[in-house]
């Protein structure tokens, strides 16, 4: 896979990664510096933090500085690292003002330009769909004590982060729901979540607003609907998907039924989902689990075999992108805090994932160990 991995990162470098437009995106993030005194501009100090963490063993402040100070006077071109006349060399920044601007840089701002170029298309043959999850950065914490906790959106299948909020320490997933997904084109897009979002005004929101679908799972913070769904006459229904895995001492059944309905009191619901989860882990006793859903998808649209998909491609998020970022990254391990660095870290760790995975690594970690030189970083990104 190493080898088919850098071939193919090769013939997308030949290809056109090498574009002006990531420059352009970087100078959009607002610089939060005084004019006075500025030795390096922004979108330099943001290409160095970006291409020094897509290289192994690169993942603190520390060894970002130690990455710039080994690149050679043409890589450190390419970075557009300010040339001093007097000595003949280009001036390097040093581990502190790298993680003093991380920590003051927009947080969204950066996300923004970091992943607005997430494309939002099918992916292994099913239409457009997306994920929203949220992460707590376990390492860092903020002044009052609270943790960091991030909210994310990615794309089903190809597990590439789109967006990225940072939910406030006195609110909750659910108030960041629509300012993450606000600067989306969703149209026609299926989105996936978990139960803390599935609230009245996100479901009307996503269709009537972003004319986009949903598929959301229904829990006990809402008890009236959770009662309307098990009352309905599910022993009439047909089964129309049963699904077996087994794998890492764990055997699982699913069972799925569909359901056409017009009356649960909910912004265009229009089916309903029960998944019935038989599990049984070596060692433990069987167990077994209800899962309702609701979609506004009708059955014309939506088939039961699309709806399961839709909820098992659900962890893509999960399992592309929060997993990879906590053992590729060690992004729980990470106890750098201060100010947006834990939110920009993330999004820069999500960016390289992007990119990697773009350039045709199913795993990071062989990506990661291909792009160790300057070079190689620079390159991935499109730096020309």
């Amino acid at each position: 896979m190493g080898a088919l991995s850098r071939v193919a990162a090769g013939v997308v470098a030949a290809g056109g990664v090498l574009r002006e437009e990531i420059w352009e995106r970087l100078a959009t993030v607002p610089d939060p510096r005084s004019p006075r005194g500025r030795v390096y501009p922004l979108p330099c100090l943001l290409a160095v933090w970006l291409c020094a963490l897509s290289a192994a063993g690169h993942d603190a402040a520390c060894a970002v500085g130690q990455w710039v100070a080994r690149a050679s006077p043409a890589e450190l071109t390419r970075l557009r690292l300010p040339f001093d006349p007097f000595t003949g060399r280009h001036r390097i920044p040093d581990e502190t003002t790298l993680r003093r601007l991380l920590a003051r840089v927009d947080r969204d701002a950066l996300a923004a330009a970091l992943l607005g170029d997430t494309a939002l298309a099918p992916a292994d043959g099913l239409p457009a769909a997306v994920a929203v999850d949220g992460k707590t950065s376990r390492g860092a914490r903020r002044p009052d004590g609270t943790q960091v906790h991030l909210l994310g959106v990615a794309t089903h299948g190809t597990g590439l982060l789109a967006g990225q909020v940072e939910v406030d320490a006195k609110s909750n997933e659910t108030a960041a729901f629509q300012p993450l997904l606000g600067g989306l084109d969703l149209a026609g897009v299926t989105v996936t979540f978990d139960a803390m979002h599935t609230v009245r005004a996100n479901l009307d929101w996503l269709v009537t607003v972003k004319n986009a679908h949903y598929v959301a799972v229904v829990k006990a913070n809402q008890p009236l609907l959770r009662a309307r769904l098990a009352r309905l006459p599910w022993a009439d229904v047909p089964t129309a998907e049963v699904t077996r895995d087994h794998g890492h001492g764990r055997d699982e059944t699913r069972t799925l039924k569909v359901a056409t309905v017009g009356f649960l009191g909910f912004p265009h619901a229009a089916q309903a989902v029960r998944i019935i989860r038989w599990r049984r882990v070596k060692g433990r006793n069987p167990s077994r689990e209800t899962v309702y859903l609701i979609t506004d998808h009708p059955a014309e649209t939506a088939s039961p075999a699309l709806l399961a998909a839709h909820a098992r491609r659900h962890w893509h998020v999960e399992n592309k992108v929060h997993y990879v970022r906590d053992v590729s990254f060690g992004e729980d391990a990470s106890t750098l805090r201060t100010g947006n660095i834990p939110a920009n870290l993330a999004t820069l760790r999500s960016s390289i994932i992007n990119r990697l995975r773009r350039a045709g690594y199913r795993f990071i970690p062989p990506g990661r160990r291909d792009h160790t030189t300057p070079t190689a970083a620079i390159n991935l990104h499109g730096f020309p």
